[in-house]
């Protein structure tokens, strides 16, 4: 288990309840058989029991069986609350040999149904959200503009980056501000830039898209711009294979729209601002409506969602590329929100220290 932890936002559950979660990650196990592990080698039946208990109340596990056949297997709410460090990510996605895994439709429901932050969690967005806000609100306007322009050139520039595009934060200033291409660089490589801040500039237009109720239409619209000249537009008619992943996302048209449909549902009926762009950020990823560009828009979707509510920006800039390689992966294989939620908490505390000052 070493290595698997290192959370630093506080959870409401326990260091040792995390482990018991990660544990039946795998498979489902018996109290005998957690107990056998080493990680849980110091723990009394009693207290593991308790443990237990706790987790099944909360939705996290459920029972299975009766008397000493009972076992225990993780809920999908349950792997909402999992965090594993990057190293113990690349272990578990270096074996070739793991199963597929296939389109799950009982993700939007637990998406739906449960808070996706815990209190602790929610607080500090809450926090690094009113220090983000309190510096625009009392920022002359010129400033508000100079942020803004400056926000659109890191995140077009970190997103494109995630795509393998070459260009530096400087060339992509001077691309964005000036129409300077950088020398040295294919045209689908600038394209891809300024599609970005296209893109940022029409969420920007249009606010009213993505303030209230998100609608399929409104994340097609990006997608097209964000696709323009680079790649194929609309949603996908056949099966999309993903690089690195055992992962197979649904290869019919039809429930694929059906699907998008639900997921602008489920972002609509969430009353807080941080878990409809969490679940745009992750689940247009996951569906892989499009034929390609799925994760570029789900970056600018939350975004815009998050600005159309005077909310902090994710500009994902100080984001290691292979961490949010591995929170995605972690979600398409493992169902695991854990590691995404650390990157929209880091943004979070990002945004409230370094932008409007």
């Amino acid at each position: 288990m070493s290595g698997y932890l290192n959370y630093n936002i506080g959870m409401d559950i326990t260091l040792r309840q995390q482990q018991i979660l990660i544990s039946l990650l795998s498979a489902a196990s018996s109290l005998s058989d957690l107990l056998s592990k080493p990680t849980f080698s110091e723990v009394t039946e009693r207290t593991l029991q308790r443990d237990l208990s706790l987790l099944e109340s909360r939705g996290f596990i459920e029972r299975q069986g009766k008397a000493r056949a009972v076992t225990y297997n993780i809920t999908s709410n349950g792997r909402l609350n999992i965090f594993l460090s990057n190293e113990a990510l690349e272990k578990i996605f270096a074996d070739e040999n793991r199963p597929k895994v296939l389109y799950d439709f009982s993700r939007l429901d637990a998406l739906r149904l449960n808070s996706l932050f815990t209190d602790p969690e929610h607080l500090e967005l809450v926090k690094n959200n009113d220090i983000y806000y309190q510096k625009l609100v009392t920022a002359p306007k010129d400033i508000i503009k100079r942020e803004r322009e400056r926000i659109t050139i890191e995140l077009s520039w970190k997103s494109s980056q995630i795509e393998g595009n070459t260009y530096t934060l400087l060339e992509t200033e001077s691309l964005l501000k000036q129409n300077i291409p950088a020398k040295g660089k294919t045209e689908e490589e600038t394209i891809m830039l300024l599609n970005h801040k296209k893109a940022l500039e029409f969420s920007e237009q249009h606010k009213e898209f993505f303030k209230s109720k998100l609608t399929k239409s409104a994340i097609i619209d990006l997608h097209r711009i964000l696709s323009e000249g680079i790649i194929d537009m609309g949603i996908r008619e056949r099966l999309v294979g993903i690089t690195g992943s055992v992962y197979r996302p649904l290869d019919n048209k039809f429930q694929v729209e059906e699907e998008l449909g639900r997921l602008c549902n489920v972002v609509n009926g969430k009353d807080d601002i941080f878990e409809k762009a969490l679940i745009a950020f992750t689940y247009i990823c996951y569906l892989q409506p499009f034929n390609d560009g799925n994760k570029r828009t789900a970056r600018i979707l939350a975004n815009a969602i998050l600005f159309a509510n005077d909310s902090f920006p994710l500009s994902l800039r100080a984001v290691d590329v292979n961490t949010y390689k591995l929170a995605i992966l972690a979600y398409y294989e493992l169902g695991i929100l854990g590691n995404a939620k650390q990157i929209f908490l880091d943004q979070a505390e990002f945004a409230a220290e370094n932008y409007a000052i």
